[in-house]
């Protein structure tokens, strides 16, 4: 049974986040960025009343997947806040998590009181994901060597 949480409450499967993070986004789009300061930037995220925040997926208390909520994602400072870091492991992949994780933190922005959320894809696939959920390409934007495709949901 998957069930959704905050990372608050359990910080001590950050490693085994920050791992998955980078097996499945970081290496690819970000290579530059280590275990390490992905740990720390989760460590950030260890929050359920401000930003940044994160929610994960657990899977009888397994780890399967994580999503970001925070002020920028690196570029559009004028646009808040972001969804970012949204990652199911591959084992879980295709059963609808990614979907729970996205709709949760739309979910607390809109309880934070924001009425428009953000995000950005490097991967151009996504963006076809990302529409049938909702989600609105506004632009394209460049991050970290990278085109990349931002998109906005209403809340």
């Amino acid at each position: 049974m998957i069930s959704i949480t905050y990372l608050k409450y359990h910080p001590e499967i950050i490693p085994t986040l920050a791992n998955m993070w980078h097996e499945l986004l970081g290496k690819i789009w970000v290579p530059d960025v280590s275990i390490e300061k992905t740990m720390q930037r989760f460590h950030d995220h260890c929050n359920d009343s401000n930003l940044p925040l994160t929610l994960i997926a657990l899977d009888n208390d397994k780890p399967v997947g994580m999503c970001s909520l925070r002020e920028t994602d690196g570029i559009r400072p004028d646009l808040m806040p972001w969804l970012g870091s949204l990652v199911v492991g591959k084992a879980h992949q295709k059963q609808g998590i990614a979907r729970l994780l996205m709709d949760a933190i739309k979910n607390k922005a809109k309880d934070m009181a924001f009425e428009t959320c953000y995000l950005l894809t490097f991967d151009p696939t996504l963006p076809n994901y990302y529409q049938r959920h909702g989600w609105s390409k506004i632009g394209m934007d460049f991050l970290k060597g990278h085109d990349v495709t931002v998109m906005q949901t209403d809340l």
